[in-house]
């Protein structure tokens, strides 16, 4: 895993925040808040097949995501919402919220990387 490429980008980040350890340090914390709260509610809201409660979920996140160019979760997310709205099978549902699984928990693990 060492080996792949992040997909925080560090330095993206300690550039909006003038490379300021503390700010980098809050805004890690809050990171790992705000995308553990994400993959719960996306997982709860696709499996209940709750389009309403997904865009809720995506509205928080997806700013954050765009600004940290996390294209696969907001592609994952976009995806989410289609296949609701086409009604695919639980497996393919299922298949979904593991891949969303997988990348925020790499992601939160990098956000521990950096405090």
């Amino acid at each position: 895993m060492a080996n792949q490429t992040p997909l925080v980008d560090e330095s993206l980040i300690r550039e909006m925040l003038y490379d300021d350890d503390g700010y980098v340090k809050e805004f890690s914390n809050a990171s790992i808040q705000s995308f553990g709260e994400f993959k719960k509610h996306f997982k709860e809201s696709v499996m209940a097949r709750d389009l309403d409660d997904l865009r809720r979920a995506g509205h928080k996140i997806k700013p954050v995501a765009m600004m940290l160019h996390l294209d696969s979760l907001i592609e994952m997310y976009e995806t989410s919402k289609t296949y609701l709205e086409e009604n695919k099978s639980t497996e393919k549902l299922t298949d979904l919220t593991r891949k969303m699984d997988s990348y925020c928990e790499k992601v939160i693990a990098e956000f521990h990387e950096l405090i």
